[in-house]
Parts: structure tokens; C-alpha cells; sequence
């Protein structure tokens, strides 16, 4: 329990201060904070387990847990389900992205089209994109975009605010 928040703790410190960061000039301060509070509610899921169609604290699948924290806080509607988010919200390159943009993947087959998997980005370095989610293994946890398995199934970004 320690262990998850000092990684919360951690986590939080670091949103706070890219959100402070050249890469998000630009955005008013209600954005800001918005975004804060987003990522906030989601790193309080840190450790929550995985279930198929979850859609509350008892458990949840990636598109149940992006759509929970978008709506508990910002009371933004997500699509319900994966594959209905690659029309929804708006298209960011990844050079436009930023923390609070929900980051959409294939599932499990890299030969689909389809997006399969969402999750919410975190943080944006130069070299990397760092992002929380709902995995059918692990349950909630952190991400990174380079990682083989979610580079290879990358396909969108999308935002909602």
C-alpha cells in the first residue's frame, strides 16, 4: 500500500510539473487544472483489478475506466467501448499531444484495423509517452508507448477537452 502511494505521490508531482512545461503553453488554466483533477482521479485507481465490461471502482476494462475518470471528473461522455473511439473526440498527432488526450490501440491482433484498447496519457517527454489504463493483465497500471507491445498496436490519439 505504501509502495502504491509513493508511486502515486510520484506520479502526481511529475503531472504537476510538466503541466508547468513548454509543452502545454498555450492551454487557459481551466485546462490545466482539469487536467490535473483528471489524472488525479485515474492515479487514485492505481492497482484496481481488471474486469471485463467493469465500469465502476469494483473493476474495470480500459474503455469503463477512461470513461469513469473523464466523467466523474470533467462529467465528459467517452464512447463505451473501445472501438467506438476512433471517431470520437478529436485527432491529435502525437507531436500535439498531452496529458488528459486518451491514447487508442489495436487489441490484441496487430493484423486489425480496429482500435481495441484506450488508455490516458500521463506524461510526454521528448522520448517518451507515458500513459494509465485498464490491462486484462495487471488492471489498472502504468504504460509507455515504446513498450514492444503497445508500439507495435499504437494507433490514435484523441481528445475531449
Amino acid at each position: 500500500m505504501i509502495k502504491k502511494i509513493l508511486i502515486l505521490t510520484i506520479c502526481l508531482i511529475v503531472n504537476f510539473l510538466s503541466a508547468q512545461t513548454d509543452s502545454l503553453v498555450g492551454n487557459n488554466q481551466a485546462d490545466l487544472v482539469a487536467i490535473n483533477t483528471l489524472l488525479r482521479e485515474a492515479g487514485s485507481h492505481l492497482g484496481t483489478g481488471y474486469r471485463g465490461g467493469g465500469k465502476t471502482p469494483a473493476g474495470f476494462d480500459c474503455s469503463g475506466f477512461v470513461g469513469y475518470c473523464y466523467n466523474t471528473t470533467l462529467g465528459i461522455r467517452t464512447p463505451a467501448s473501445s472501438s467506438l473511439f476512433h471517431n470520437a473526440g478529436m485527432h491529435i498527432s502525437i507531436a500535439n499531444a498531452r496529458p488528459g488526450d486518451v491514447i487508442c490501440f489495436k487489441g490484441h491482433s496487430t493484423g486489425r484495423r480496429v482500435m481495441g484498447h484506450v488508455g490516458i496519457i500521463t506524461e510526454i517527454t521528448p522520448n517518451e509517452v507515458y500513459f494509465i489504463h485498464s490491462a486484462s493483465s495487471g488492471g489498472i497500471r502504468y504504460d509507455v508507448l515504446s513498450a514492444p507491445y503497445y508500439k507495435l498496436r499504437f494507433m490514435d490519439i484523441r481528445r475531449f477537452f
